[in-house]
């Protein structure tokens, strides 16, 4: 306890930093260790050799995001200030001058860190459907119409918020943090039915009707008011013998718009926005 105490008074004085709370007169060390306090001086807190590097792309994401909203999660720290866990949250309340939530602990080190971040499970988005799911007061809430939609359509969850989000135009990381900040919007319900409808129809001519780059590939299609998806429909019975498993969006799209320009006069050639379709990522 003594120790410690020397320690933090040592740098108290060479970096003329405060006490950021008084500590009590009577105090036992685990008791200390496990106290959650809060500064705003931030270069006290020194890096630890052996820590992971600061990741730039990581940092500027949730600099945005405390910004927006601010979780106040503690990071870790030895009696030496020394970050085992938390560096990135430090940069990021530095960015933004928000106070820093920290506690001091001994009974860890870099090891143990390690070992936690190893086994530590991050949320899916299905962790997320589930948790505002069960939040919303609505029956017919964003999130509880997603998973219904999921379930009655035969569609995973990634394809289904394409599919209520926007139909289908959003690159898949701009969705991917509309929805787990809960802030997704279904623009269009009916039309979301009328196109999973749609789908379903093309089940029995060809079985991967459901995967996520056939179906964006048939929203890419479906936005172009040329597209009648009827002739789709008709093309397809005929011709489903042609249709084979693709391994990406652009293959999907070439191959559709072959299977829908068999007899056809004159020949339709969708615009491909090739740009978009590469860029096109699954949601995480």
């Amino acid at each position: 306890m003594t120790e410690f105490l020397n320690i933090l008074n040592r740098k108290r004085l060479c970096k003329k930093i405060p006490m950021v709370c008084p500590l009590p007169k009577k105090l036992n060390e685990v008791t200390m260790k496990k106290t959650i306090r809060i500064t705003k001086n931030y270069d006290q807190f020194d890096t630890i050799k052996g820590n992971r590097k600061i990741d730039l792309k990581y940092l500027t994401k949730l600099v945005k995001s405390m910004a927006e909203e601010y979780i106040p999660v503690p990071i870790i720290v030895n009696s030496n200030f020394e970050v085992l866990d938390g560096q990135h949250r430090l940069e990021a309340c530095k960015v933004n001058q928000l106070p820093l939530y920290f506690i001091i602990s001994d009974d860890m080190d870099l090891e143990s860190i390690r070992s936690i971040n190893s086994v530590v499970k991050k949320w899916t988005l299905e962790d997320y459907l589930d948790s505002y799911k069960q939040l919303e007061t609505k029956l017919a809430g964003p999130y509880t119409t997603i998973a219904w939609y999921k379930k009655h359509y035969n569609l995973n969850l990634e394809t289904s918020i394409a599919i209520l989000h926007n139909k289908g135009t959003m690159a898949g990381s701009q969705i991917t943090e509309e929805f787990k900040k809960g802030r997704l919007v279904i623009e269009d319900l009916n039309w979301a039915k009328s196109f999973g409808n749609f789908l379903l129809k093309i089940k029995p001519y060809f079985s991967q009707y459901n995967k996520r780059a056939f179906v964006h590939a048939l929203l890419h299609m479906d936005t172009d008011h040329r597209f009648s998806r009827k002739t789709f429909l008709q093309r397809m019975e005929v011709n489903s013998m042609k249709m084979r498993r693709c391994t990406n969006v652009i293959d999907y799209f070439e191959l559709l718009e072959y299977i829908y320009n068999i007899g056809s006069k004159p020949k339709f050639q969708f615009d491909r926005k090739e740009q978009w379709a590469r860029a096109y990522k699954p949601l995480r």
